[in-house]
């Protein structure tokens, strides 16, 4: 699958990115753009978005005080469902989205996510008040884009090619977690299984034997017949110009 339309940049950062390339969401039509230090600022957004600043980090060490906890958590004035505007799992650790008023006619917006190994934070300001209640759906869409593509950048690298129904799919593995990766579309293809993505929620979906299931980007679990589990690493997008969804192998095996 791939999400060349979305517009990713690559680039580097000698403060905090010295390791290699590292990707950040681009701007739909911004007037301009900045990267002061290890952030990347967009002025002037289509949608009427004054700025937003996109930041990404290695995490190097666990929360000290060991607070994190899996899924995402909201904290919001509006009203949200299943502890998500979306409702769907974002990272593996600790999420916040904040709301707060810049003016009677401007809001500012933030989101922070982490898993065991990233860090990142989104943070919208000057939002019109008429862009207001889609913002917080469009603010976790960068979050997800975001982490899934620089997760890969960081960490996932070539693996030894995994065999199914007869076809070789090629094979990676997620550096730190140790995680065997394969491409969704060739996982798909090779089970036969037709699928559908939903470009605002950042969402897969298919049917499998009867069971409905639901993979969202950025998700360190699926979601078969409304049941969440686990999955060992987060679902990612490749770190190449393809820009395909790699998710973990074990996949098959818990949603057959």
């Amino acid at each position: 699958m791939k999400y060349l339309s979305l517009l990713f940049l690559c680039y580097s950062s000698q403060v905090a990115f010295a390791d290699g390339r590292h990707s950040v969401v681009r701007s739909l039509q911004s007037k301009a753009r900045s990267e002061p230090g290890h952030s990347t600022m967009l002025m002037g957004l289509a949608n009427g978005v004054g700025k937003v600043t996109v930041l990404m980090s290695p995490l190097s060490t666990e929360p000290a005080d060991g607070s994190g906890q899996e899924g995402f958590m909201i904290l919001s004035q509006t009203q949200v469902a299943d502890n998500s505007h979306s409702g769907f799992p974002l990272g593996t650790m600790r999420a916040t989205l904040k709301i707060s008023n810049r003016s009677r006619e401007h809001f500012r917006r933030s989101i922070h996510f982490t898993t065991k190994y990233e860090s990142g934070a989104i943070l919208a300001e000057n939002i019109p008040g008429y862009f207001l209640s889609a913002s917080e759906l469009w603010i976790e869409k960068l979050a997800r884009l975001s982490l899934a593509k620089y997760a890969a950048d960081q960490r996932i690298r070539a693996g030894a090619n995994q065999s199914m129904n007869g076809r070789s799919l090629t094979g990676f593995t997620a550096q730190k977690s140790n995680v065997n990766f394969v491409r969704f579309a060739d996982w798909a293809t090779a089970r036969g299984i037709h699928y559908t993505y939903d470009s605002a929620k950042c969402t897969i979906s298919f049917k499998r034997n009867g069971k409905n299931v639901l993979l969202p980007i950025a998700a360190k679990a699926v979601s078969v017949n409304g049941t969440w589990r686990d999955l060992p690493d987060i679902v990612m997008i490749s770190p190449d110009r393809e820009e395909r969804t790699l998710v973990p192998g074990v996949l098959d095996a818990l949603t057959n």
